[in-house]
């Protein structure tokens, strides 16, 4: 089989924005995805290697699942950039078809970034087959990174970086602190009320009003601190090293003291380390927490093929929840209403 893949690259600019196209054909995609190949080999395999330009975005896939019914699509840029990303339908020569579009985010230097997910069933639908996949059952994918030029913009960028290091910094200096957050195992940590406040409604209640954090400037946190010491990290930082780690427990964190951010990442984590075992008490979690993303990412991961065998899973037969078993159901069952 063929590992010859076909990518087309092209830059244009449009006043302050840059445009670079990015068509990247794979061949045989569905010989691929039923293969045995270690999922970590054919992401390596289907890398963009374009070495020529410093400035080009580099793609790589992640196959997920048991039978590899997930593709992840990523990317990286050796520069940080304010960049909108969307995803197109290329197989009508006359007419691009918008798939997904996402808004201008500030991305990080030399670090892969998540785009988009692609599943197994999709692409072979009927629909499917018109958007992405040519007669010859190679993959066609198009990309569009949108990146703002103007210097305004790339120096607020690096001022960024150098905010989250300044911050970052002043956890780990104790000048200035104000008050303690206590972890439920005893663990204490000096930080700063300016901070909490403005990156949580919830910390900010804690010192409105004449409560007792606010005369006594001491917060008991419900949460260990393994967990509280990466939320207090992501608080002042906006990074997360244990991200992979605990993801459970720093989703039910970010829920808690409504960290839009954390949360977001915690429900990416654990849809990566879905499986057929875990993806019931999942589910439970996304439900429990309002994690609307992770939700859908499991119910497509029963409907995709998988429902038979969770079904003979412990976590099935100990499942008592009439409004989760239902939920389940319409999904996989009664699809239209979603």
């Amino acid at each position: 089989m063929s590992l010859y893949q076909d990518i087309d690259y092209k830059t244009s600019e449009m006043g302050q924005t840059k445009i670079h196209k990015v068509k990247w054909i794979i061949p045989h995609i569905n010989e691929l995805l039923q293969s045995n190949c270690q999922k970590e080999l054919l992401s390596d395999i289907y890398e963009n290697t374009l070495r020529d330009n410093d400035s080009m975005f580099h793609l790589k896939i992640k196959l997920l699942g048991r039978e590899n019914d997930i593709i992840e699509i990523y990317y990286i840029y050796p520069k940080t950039i304010f960049l909108k990303t969307a995803l197109r339908s290329n197989l009508n020569p006359f007419h691009d078809q918008l798939m997904v579009e996402n808004e201008y985010v500030t991305i990080e230097a030399n670090s892969w970034q998540y785009l988009f997910t692609l599943f197994k069933r999709d692409i072979n639908t009927s629909q499917g087959r018109q958007t992405f996949l040519q007669s010859n059952g190679s993959l066609s994918l198009q990309f569009e990174f949108n990146v703002r030029t103007d210097f305004k913009v790339a120096h607020e960028n690096q001022s960024l970086a150098d905010l989250s290091c300044n911050f970052e910094s002043l956890l780990h200096n104790e000048s200035f602190s104000d008050v303690i957050m206590k972890s439920n195992d005893g663990y204490e940590y000096k930080v700063h009320k300016a901070i909490l406040a403005s990156r949580s409604e919830v910390l900010k209640g804690n010192f409105l009003h004449n409560t007792l954090e606010c005369q006594t400037n001491i917060l008991e946190s419900p949460f260990e601190s393994a967990t509280l010491s990466q939320v207090i990290m992501f608080i002042y930082s906006g990074k997360i090293a244990r991200i992979d780690e605990i993801p459970e427990t720093l989703l039910v964190a970010a829920n808690y003291y409504q960290l839009k951010g954390l949360k977001t990442l915690s429900e990416e984590a654990l849809h990566r380390k879905l499986t057929v075992g875990n993806v019931i008490e999942t589910l439970k979690l996304a439900d429990m927490h309002s994690a609307e993303m992770l939700k859908k990412k499991c119910l497509e991961f029963i409907k995709d093929g998988q429902a038979k065998l969770i079904l003979k899973t412990e976590g099935w037969a100990k499942e008592e929840s009439v409004e989760l078993i239902k939920l389940i159901y319409e999904y996989v069952i009664d699809d239209e209403k979603y």
